[in-house]
């Protein structure tokens, strides 16, 4: 059976149960930020592992695809750990080793890249390496991490993997997303998992909308009670401001509810069609309309 196939039944399989609640993560890999949460984390300690194997065995027993002439669904393998990994950048366009393990054993669907359980990166077919950052969470080998920029066609993602004793993870998102570089997203990433809290670039001056500006930032402009319908919740107070920092323009949603507790949303405005207030809170409708959100 085709790797494609394979994956496309497994798919299915687990889209019958798109109504029950998502399990539990595994392993060492916590989902850490109140911010983005969007990204994915995929445990990848045993269990899931096993897990993800129930399934594939169940695709495989409904077409037939258990016996011993069955075509291994096998993903491509693209390198190792190293001993002595430095957090350097490097543009890779590495095609995987030859295939060693069943995509369905390791990738969720819709990843297209992780680890193995030797600690070796492996793809999706037709996916290849453009970039990868090695080490940014500084594991010690056998551990290891990499940020990746993987590609197929005109599709690109960016990864940070994560490979632990006691499971591992992953964190992706569509390039450009939230970040108009890899490198911003990265290290955004890498603070998630490492637990540092983000400093928030704008905060609440008072009980009213107006706004302060957070460390190292500069409000260029505000407003109060922007117009995104989703982004909060009714008597909420709610502004956004347009914020320079490190010589990078953001827009910043910010909200504050009842009880006092409050939350900001950055967004380059890098990522806009024009960097102006009523491209962003557009942008910002479209995707509360989608139930993505900025995250």
């Amino acid at each position: 059976m085709s790797p494609d196939l394979t994956d496309q039944i497994v798919t299915a399989f687990e889209a019958g149960y798109a109504g029950e609640p998502a399990p539990r993560p595994t392993g060492a890999y916590v989902a850490l930020g109140r911010r983005r949460q969007r990204h994915r984390r995929l445990g990848l300690g045993a269990a899931a592992v096993s897990a993800v194997g129930v399934l594939a065995v169940g695709a495989g027993l409904l077409v037939g695809g258990g016996g011993p002439d069955a075509a291994p669904d096998r993903a491509p393998v693209a390198g190792t750990p190293s001993a002595t990994a430095t957090a350097t950048a490097t543009a890779t366009g590495s095609a995987p080793a030859p295939p060693s393990q069943r995509i369905s054993e390791l990738l969720s669907p819709g990843q297209h890249a992780g680890y193995d359980a030797a600690g070796r990166v492996v793809l999706r077919p037709g996916w290849r390496i453009e970039r990868e950052v090695a080490n940014p969470l500084r594991r010690t080998a056998p551990e290891a991490s990499v940020g990746l920029v993987v590609v197929k066609g005109t599709q690109r993602y960016w990864y940070l993997l994560d490979h632990t004793r006691t499971g591992g993870g992953a964190s992706w998102d569509p390039a450009g997303t939230t970040y108009a570089r890899f490198e911003q997203w990265l290290d955004d990433q890498v603070d998630l998992q490492n637990g540092d809290q983000p400093v928030d670039l704008v905060t609440f001056a008072g009980a009213g909308p107006v706004l302060e500006p957070g460390i190292g930032a500069r409000i260029l402009r505000q407003w109060p009670d922007p117009d995104v319908p989703g982004f909060a919740a009714p008597g909420d107070t709610t502004a956004v401001a347009k914020v320079e920092v490190d010589g990078l323009t953001y827009f910043v949603l910010a909200r504050r509810s009842a009880d006092g507790a409050t939350d900001t949303i950055p967004y380059q405005a890098d990522l806009l069609a024009e960097p102006t207030l009523a491209a962003f809170l557009a942008h910002a409708r479209d995707r509360y309309a989608s139930g993505e959100g900025l995250r």
